[in-house]
């Protein structure tokens, strides 16, 4: 059946802090079965305590994203949906960006949505049905002054998800782009987080948005493909 309430395991990517790891705690405790991953192992394993399965993973490498998806299968039978959180960001002006700094926010926003999602959607195809969730940016819509590197890998990741949802809607799934403002995690300098603290997202805020998506992927006549979620007061200046 297709359309109907997510069924099975739900993997968040890019779960060692901020963003992901807020997810990966928020639907576990909301009684979803979770698997977050990141490239460290240490951080998962406090999000264990909280009842969330622990997979590092390099989301970069598809060696490593090919056999993390095998362990999902064997241990849970059926991946239920992908939420992509892994990426990172760089903000300085564009002339001081070198070839590598360019390379690697390319790999780490870019690359690692293609290679997972291109791993979970043939799955969610034979079931005829899934969820996948990115965490994007506003800055894939809208320039801001030394963004423009990051700003371009997140409305390249925004224009694939627009795609897929093109070619994979009528079968069931549901692709979804949570286009988020400027969060206090660790992809913000710390003089930043404290200057900006009353104003910035958390990343509860965006825990709970994504909550509201899974349970709003239910819907089986509805689909919320693009949400943007800013701070209350507006982008930092």
């Amino acid at each position: 059946m297709t359309g109907t309430a997510v069924r099975g395991v739900l993997w968040v990517t890019g779960a060692s802090s901020g963003i992901g790891a807020a997810i990966a705690r928020e639907l576990a405790l909301l009684g979803y079965p979770v698997a977050a991953s990141a490239r460290r192992s240490a951080p998962l394993q406090r999000l264990a305590r909280h009842g969330v399965f622990p997979l590092p993973c390099d989301c970069s490498d598809p060696d490593a994203v090919a056999a993390a998806v095998s362990t999902l299968q064997e241990r849970f039978g059926r991946i239920g949906g992908l939420i992509h959180s892994a990426g990172e960001a760089l903000f300085k002006p564009f002339v001081e960006f070198t070839l590598e700094e360019f390379e690697r926010l390319l790999a780490n926003n870019v690359r690692t949505m293609y290679l997972c999602l291109h791993s979970v959607l043939p799955l969610l195809r034979q079931q005829r049905s899934g969820l996948v969730i990115a965490i994007g940016s506003v800055a894939a819509e809208k320039p801001f002054a030394y963004s423009s590197v990051y700003g371009a890998a997140k409305a390249a990741v925004a224009q694939l998800l627009r795609a897929v949802r093109e070619e994979v809607r009528s079968e069931g799934i549901k692709v979804i782009n949570l286009l988020v403002g400027a969060t206090a995690t660790p992809l913000w300098s710390a003089s930043v987080r404290r200057r900006y603290r009353q104003r910035m997202l958390q990343p509860r805020d965006v825990a709970d948005a994504v909550a509201a998506l899974v349970r709003l992927s239910s819907l089986p006549q509805a689909l919320p493909e693009e949400l943007w979620l800013r701070p209350q007061r507006g982008d930092l200046p």
